[in-house]
């Protein structure tokens, strides 16, 4: 009697445990500060998929780790970072058909704190034959959706095959947000903000099939019928398909080698000039100063003030007199659109979002010098800084000398002494503006005490013919508005330099290996990529613990 009375005892203390538990853990409460996802498509049906977390607990239990879902087997995992460099555990913890990476943080995470962590991982074949565009194969992805936190800052950029014209890329019902183009590839990117609870947010691209070696297809007929309904029937033939996949495996993994080592060589050409500002390593409120530049080339956004800060008035219409688009180099890039989130409704400058812009700047580049040699990269930008100068002083008029100056402004503020060889450039010449170059009548009107000419902002193509300017005025007008601007980027400067983590510790640059899996599309706690992009994907939520 006494020992059925203890089991009682003991039976009910380990329920009570278990339910109080079960509350800890149900009051805690967490948030998703952003979630980017940048998923290049690869030509032999993989994909390369890079995450990027930043995780508040707002209050609760303590969280140790963190569930990143793939979305199917036989995935690698490259690396995982947090903010300080830590290079983290990640455990494939796969099981059935649920495929995910547990994430162990270098210290726990205690309520008010965050932490942010990067992770990425290579899973094949994920390009699908598209059933609904004929000709096209395509992906679908679908980012993590989380059952216990808001996402504030969600972000996918999709990288497509090289080559692929956009006018050639079909997307799912969801509208992109715009496009950019990284290294010598177009890119598709969306964004959303305020992600509720549990809310998925599908995207997915589809491309003419001749841009890549490889891609599956849906299976049909009896092999269809197999995979629905005959899995018993399987049994009997797993030893020929084990010894099938061996193979498989053993072709893809030599045909890989000379990829391996192609990637661990060379210049990494195709960045942009805002990009190169930091791999130059120019001063983050320089790096904001070349966005900024770059926008008011484009006409997405005019200077109505620069004290106390930087004022700005967006220019929502970003098309020609006559109603028609502009060129395709005038479209936004990824960075340019996360600057234009930064601008606030008094037209100011959110010193937390434009230090998030640089960090997404940083590690965009960081992604794209995977593989390559960095000291000669370096080089190799410096010296398109150096040629741009080259080519104004080698100009043969006034004109043409200012012409190329507009043309290559971005790459000539890269040089360190942009200052000097704008006066040897301009030495015995004047320089001649035109009304388009929104950068000079910026640093004209706010630098200069008496200002005698005033733009069109809307239509500069109808202001008047702008007066020249001796060269020594202008190379001392440059200096100053560069100077002035980025001293002037944001109230206070140091918040704004606070506000930009650290860099996570180099990554491996090491080629995952591929392995083959059985299904087509399978539900993850991240991302959830289908077969195709008229297929339809449910997946699984993320998770903490």
């Amino acid at each position: 009697m006494v020992t059925k009375r203890s089991l009682a005892i003991a039976v009910f203390a380990v329920f009570v445990l278990f339910v109080f538990v079960s509350s800890a853990n149900a009051q805690r409460t967490y948030v998703l500060n952003q979630e980017w996802v940048q998923v290049w498509i690869n030509q032999d049906t993989s994909i390369d998929l890079f995450y990027n977390v930043s995780i508040t607990l707002v209050s609760g239990d303590k969280i140790s780790w963190v569930l990143i879902g793939q979305p199917r087997g036989g995935f690698t995992i490259t690396s995982a970072y947090d903010q300080y460099g830590h290079n983290l555990t990640a455990v494939d913890v796969s099981s059935g058909s649920d495929f995910k990476v547990n994430i162990t943080l270098s210290t726990p995470l205690f309520a008010e704190q965050t932490v942010w962590f990067t992770l990425m991982t290579n899973v094949p074949h994920m390009i699908w034959e598209d059933t609904k565009n004929a000709g096209n194969v395509g992906m679908q992805f679908t980012p993590t959706w989380w059952t216990e936190a808001v996402v504030y800052d969600l972000r996918i950029l999709v990288v497509l095959p090289p080559d692929v014209p956009l006018s050639q890329v079909k997307t799912t019902e969801v509208l992109w947000n715009g496009t950019s183009f990284v290294e010598g590839r177009n890119a598709t990117y969306w964004e959303k903000t305020n992600l509720p609870v549990g809310r998925q947010y599908p995207v997915g691209v589809s491309f003419p099939k001749q841009y890549v070696q490889k891609y599956d297809t849906q299976p049909t007929g009896l092999v269809a019928f197999f995979q629905q309904y005959g899995t018993a029937l399987l049994v009997g033939a797993s030893f020929l398909i084990i010894i099938g996949a061996i193979v498989v495996i053993a072709r893809k993994k030599s045909y890989q080698l000379p990829k391996m080592s192609m990637e661990t060589l060379g210049i990494r050409r195709g960045l942009t000039a805002v990009e190169a500002s930091y791999l130059l390593d120019l001063p983050p409120a320089k790096i904001v100063t070349e966005i900024l530049y770059s926008l008011l080339k484009k006409r997405a956004v005019w200077v109505e003030s620069v004290t106390p800060s930087v004022k700005l008035k967006v220019i929502q219409k970003l098309e020609g007199g006559d109603g028609t688009p502009e060129p395709a180099e005038s479209a936004l890039r990824y960075y340019e659109i996360d600057f234009l989130g930064a601008v606030r409704t008094d037209g100011r400058l959110d010193e937390e979002k434009l230090a998030k812009t640089v960090m997404y700047v940083r590690d965009a580049v960081e992604e794209k010098l995977r593989g390559f040699c960095r000291r000669d990269t370096v080089d190799y930008y410096r010296s398109i800084a150096d040629k741009a100068w080259e080519q104004v002083q080698q100009a043969g008029t006034p004109e043409l000398a200012s012409k190329v100056f507009d043309e290559q402004l971005l790459w000539l503020l890269l040089h360190p002494d942009y200052q000097a060889r704008a006066k040897t450039a301009f030495r015995d010449r004047v320089f001649e503006p035109s009304p388009f170059w929104f950068w000079y009548w910026y640093g004209y009107r706010h630098y200069d005490p008496h200002p005698t000419y005033q733009p069109n902002v809307q239509a500069p193509a109808q202001s008047a013919k702008p007066p020249t300017i001796p060269g020594a005025d202008f190379a001392n007008n440059i200096a100053t508005a560069v100077e002035n601007t980025s001293n002037n980027i944001v109230v206070n400067l140091e918040k704004f330099a606070n506000a930009i983590l650290p860099m996570p510790a180099a990554k491996a640059s090491n080629q995952p290996a591929h392995h083959d899996a059985n299904c087509v599309c399978a539900c993850a706690s991240c991302a959830c990529v289908c077969a195709c992009v008229s297929c339809a994907c449910a997946c699984a939520g993320g998770g903490v613990g």
